[in-house]
């Protein structure tokens, strides 16, 4: 039995680990509501950057936690989005990435890729057809004194 002091996220080869970061990947890009950030340049020219970044930071709480939860994830996802992107995404697919991302490390971890495997089919789809025009609506901000 495995000491309390080993991590409870390790992958224990570089293909589960490869396959887990890939997985992220593939989830991150698959949030609508980034993909309009990105696409609006909303971070500013480096957008896509940002993204990849986020990549890496959502990789990197498994590294550095020895549990992370969907709770973890979505927080990161959502400051990462405020901090970054200035979107406050105020409905739950923050929640439903995060959630993919736990499922997609728990089959890693079996060494069952095919949620990665479909995201990234997914991904491939897409990005061989042509990009349609996204359109964004803002939403004016409201005070008190507006509702009088």
């Amino acid at each position: 039995m495995a000491s309390g002091n080993v991590a409870k996220n390790l992958l224990t080869t570089p293909t589960q680990q490869a396959r887990f970061e890939l997985g992220v990947c593939m989830a991150v890009y698959d949030w609508e509501a980034l993909s309009v950030a990105v696409q609006s340049f909303w971070g500013g020219p480096d957008s896509a950057d940002k993204r990849d970044w986020m990549v890496g930071s959502i990789v990197e709480l498994y590294e550095r936690q020895q549990q992370v939860d969907s709770e973890d994830i979505e927080d990161r996802l959502l400051q990462i989005m405020e901090d970054e992107f200035e979107v406050a995404v105020e409905d739950d697919s923050a929640y439903d990435v995060a959630e993919k991302i736990i499922r997609i490390f728990s089959q890693c971890r079996e060494g069952d890729f095919s949620l990665v495997d479909s995201l990234y089919d997914k991904y491939q789809r897409k990005a061989n057809r042509p990009n349609a025009p996204v359109h964004v609506t803002e939403q004016a901000e409201f005070s008190s004194d507006d509702m009088e």
